[in-house]
């Protein structure tokens, strides 16, 4: 009986020097089989998780090419306003003016900046926005009433020469 065994193994290797055959084809579907809602439900929530995912990193890639853009922008701006003569980024906190058209004109608050620092003259680079309201109206302990508070608004950086 053991060399009935080894007859059997010697035939089923191939002989050498020939390449092994192919390993079975991948099982076939029953034919019978239906897909049903629930298949239906799971391929699409895949789907839909492999296109939200590949739009995430589409819009992840754009935006740090946006962002290193923003940043080369900054630095040659900078460099720019760094490279004329005299010329400096102050910083400081200065009340800007109500323009005839209602406005704030911040121009004569970066120079009240600048001229404090030395300078003779400046452009604001950077304000801030607060609403001022009567202390009453906290005292009270209410909601201000329209025409109330007013907004002002102040220089807190300007490009000095």
């Amino acid at each position: 009986m053991l060399s009935l065994a080894f007859v059997a193994l010697a035939q089923d290797a191939p002989p050498q020097g020939q390449p092994e055959p192919p390993p079975p084809a991948a099982t076939v579907p029953d034919p019978n089989y239906k897909p049903g809602f629930i298949d239906a439900f799971g391929r699409w929530l895949q789907e839909g998780r492999a296109k939200f995912q590949s739009n995430m990193e589409s819009a992840q890639e754009t935006f740090g090419k946006l962002g290193g853009r923003a940043r080369d922008a900054a630095k040659d701006a900078t460099g720019a306003i760094m490279a004329l003569p005299n010329t400096r980024v102050m910083t400081g906190r200065e009340r800007c003016e109500i323009a005839p058209n209602g406005a704030p004109d911040c121009k004569a608050a970066a120079n009240v900046v600048c001229k404090g620092k030395g300078f003779q003259t400046g452009n604001s680079v950077d304000t801030v926005a607060e609403e001022k309201c009567p202390a009453r109206i906290f005292l009270e302990a209410r909601a201000p009433a329209p025409g109330e508070c007013r907004q002002e608004t102040y220089v807190t950086r300007a490009v000095c020469q």
